[in-house]
């Protein structure tokens, strides 16, 4: 019975050993995880985590169309060591070759996979690259929250690649796009469309940025986690603002829009909480759902004519906004309920006829503002409106 035992105790601590065998890779821990096997459903589709020489890759076998093998396979946090980290076109499992595909470093398992009780990987990695080859066949890349790339100087993007948004924004990195990729280029330390009509995302931290002439669209990521950008330049080509292209730049306090943008897209400023210059376009028509939301730093705000919507929270909780100046002549704006909550008490709303103030008032009257005014010039018409 002792020998029993004690053979029982040796191979669950064999197993405990292999399933959190732990190395370091400047500073940081892994574990390793065994290759798994889950079945969806009755059909054939499986779903795989191997391990093949310092990476861990999701294979997706979905089954058969006309004979092939249909799949998808994700290479995710790479363990390699040294400077260089050149992801495989292709890998070998169980006697076949599949193409890698999407790239994504620093995936949580046990989030994604369904709840399969699969080991929790770290979070957070530090990874020592100063140099990243991606693939051929790869059309997806990104590198998730978390990720650490300090020494990174260059990264080879392959010609498959459509969208680098998920690409984070660091100092001094150059990126290397395949010249016969024909959805995404470098231009203007960013990168854009090949179409030159959509900005992707900037690559580099900026101060003062210059967005591209003839640049239509900003993407949802552009800006994202930028957090030295101060002051933005935008081109007449500009239509829109994007939904989100500007949220959370913590420090951007200018944006100089041209007149020819009709729509600021639902928030398009969220949180930039430094922002305290904007130019807003004689042709804008629309400000969008929460637009300026928490821009603590907006004193004052130019509605040009043409503007006929101020959607739900656009300017809520814009502590410091105390004047708001309307220059419709004809009809006052639909203002949504708490697009001005939280402004400033005592906020001044400047009209230019009786007609617009009375609009004004009765859309401002239980719409979250603390005794504001509105006045014709310099006379207060109304005074002590509330929420």
């Amino acid at each position: 019975m002792k020998v029993k035992k004690l053979v029982k105790l040796l191979y669950l601590f064999l197993i405990s050993s292999i399933m959190t065998t732990m190395f370091s890779l400047n500073g940081m821990s892994y574990i390793e995880l065994p290759y798994y096997k889950v079945h969806y459903g009755k059909g054939s589709d499986s779903f795989y985590n191997v391990y093949i020489d310092g990476i861990y890759y999701n294979i997706d076998i979905y089954g058969k169309e006309k004979g092939k093998e249909i799949y998808s396979v994700q290479a995710f946090y790479p363990i390699i060591k040294g400077d260089i980290l050149k992801i495989p076109e292709k890998i070998k499992f169980k006697g076949k070759n599949y193409k890698v595909e999407d790239i994504s470093l620093g995936l949580d398992l046990a989030s994604f996979d369904g709840g399969y009780n699969i080991p929790k990987l770290p979070n957070k990695l530090v990874l020592p690259y100063k140099i990243i080859y991606l693939p051929k066949y790869a059309t997806n890349f990104a590198i998730r929250s978390g990720v650490k790339l300090n020494n990174l100087k260059k990264i080879y993007v392959s010609k498959k690649i459509k969208d680098l948004s998920g690409f984070p924004n660091m100092s001094n990195v150059k990126v290397i796009i395949d010249k016969q990729n024909p959805y995404i280029k470098m231009k203007n330390d960013a990168i854009y469309s090949k179409n030159d009509k959509t900005l992707i995302r900037l690559v580099n931290e900026k101060r003062v940025y210059r967005v591209a002439k003839g640049t239509k669209e900003i993407d949802l990521t552009s800006f994202d986690c930028v957090k030295s950008i101060e002051k933005v330049y935008l081109p007449a080509s500009l239509k829109k603002i994007s939904d989100g292209a500007f949220d959370r730049c913590k420090k951007l306090k200018t944006v100089l829009i041209n007149n020819k943008t009709t729509q600021i897209g639902d928030l398009a400023f969220e949180k930039c909480k430094s922002l305290n210059k904007i130019s807003m376009p004689k042709n804008l028509e629309r400000i969008g759902n929460s637009a300026f939301l928490d821009c603590i730093s907006l004193k004052k705000i130019v509605m040009p004519t043409n503007v006929n919507i101020i959607e739900f929270r656009a300017f809520k909780n814009c502590s410091e906004l105390s004047k708001v100046i309307i220059e419709s002549e004809e009809k006052a704006p639909v203002i949504e309920k708490a697009s001005f909550k939280n402004t400033k008490d005592g906020i001044q709303f400047i009209v230019k006829n009786q007609t617009i103030a009375d609009q004004l008032k009765e859309q401002l009257t239980g719409s979250g503002v603390k005794n504001a005014k509105i006045l014709i010039g310099k006379n207060v018409v109304y005074q002590n409106i509330n929420g």
